[in-house]
């Protein structure tokens, strides 16, 4: 597996095969979801990797990792990295283990960061990112139906979910 640091949107650091085959332990009928966004900052182009996990009835989880590689200028290679990590994780959730208890996880579907619409500039990579996930045996799904693209994998990679920490650290300091 990429050997990268998974956290929960809390912050949790965690390992995600574990967390993963634990979750649908739990609850069988859980459906894992992959999807990557990238957002340029500066020089660099973050990219961010999400693994959902929608438990029925139940909520979900979101499980991601970050990674900052030199800018990356051009949107065709940019939505094309982003699909390739999605991909090449599924590829490898979905090997059998040989060892041990681990279980096969099966993947419900890869979720680009791509538009149908040809009012948006990657409507013109659709079919090229879809046949990379359909052929490697995945279901694609692009937007607008993509929630994990759209949603999750966009949360994360704005940082929404840490953007209250500094003012709560800066209040606990002053209050301390």
């Amino acid at each position: 597996m990429i050997e990268k640091k998974w956290k929960t949107l809390s912050g949790e650091v965690i390992d995600l095969r574990s967390t993963i085959e634990a979750e649908l332990r739990e609850v069988p009928d859980a459906e894992v979801t992959i999807a990557s966004d990238s957002q340029q900052r500066g020089q660099h182009t973050e990219y961010v990797t999400v693994v959902t996990l929608i438990r029925p009835g139940k909520g979900g989880r979101v499980l991601f990792n970050r990674e900052l590689i030199p800018r990356v200028r051009e949107l065709r290679e940019r939505l094309w990295k982003e699909t390739w990590r999605s991909t090449e994780l599924a590829m490898e959730l979905t090997e059998t283990p040989d060892i041990g208890e681990r279980m096969r996880i099966d993947i419900e579907s890869i979720h680009i960061d791509a538009n149908v619409d040809p009012k948006h500039k990657s409507s013109k990579y659709v079919e090229e990112l879809v046949g990379l996930v359909v052929g490697q045996g995945f279901k694609a799904v692009v937007k607008p139906e993509a929630w994990a693209a759209s949603h999750a994998a966009d949360h994360a990679v704005k940082h929404k979910n840490e953007r209250a920490k500094p003012h709560a650290e800066r209040r606990n300091r002053r209050a301390g």
